[in-house]
């Protein structure tokens, strides 16, 4: 069974991606403000994303950003863990590449 390296998951161009998972933000934080606040601290970011609750539309006070250079991943993720943001903590880790195996082919139940 042959498995996909985690260098070709997750990547775009020639370049793998690499996120940030921070929860504890504020529940009203915007996208713009998570990017401003994360590239104050010296980290060049590609995107940024807030998880909404589907049926109230807010924040459950978590989110993802992207970073450019997949090398600085965990010492990122390091320099905004334990950070205020307004009067939350935030907590931050890199997120995990898991490879999978897309080749095998489903089990039925």
């Amino acid at each position: 069974m042959d498995s996909i390296a985690a260098s070709e998951m997750r990547t775009e161009g020639d370049s793998p991606m690499a996120e940030i998972f921070l929860t504890n933000l504020p529940h009203d934080c915007s996208d713009r403000e998570l990017r401003e606040w994360v590239e104050s601290r010296g980290i060049q970011v590609r995107s940024t994303r807030i998880i909404l609750d589907l049926e109230t539309g807010v924040a459950p006070a978590f989110g993802y950003v992207e970073i450019h250079n997949s090398e600085l991943l965990k010492a990122g993720a390091a320099s905004l863990n334990g950070r205020k943001m307004r009067t939350n903590t935030v907590m931050a880790k890199p997120v995990q590449i898991v490879p999978r195996d897309f080749n095998r082919a489903a089990v039925s139940p």
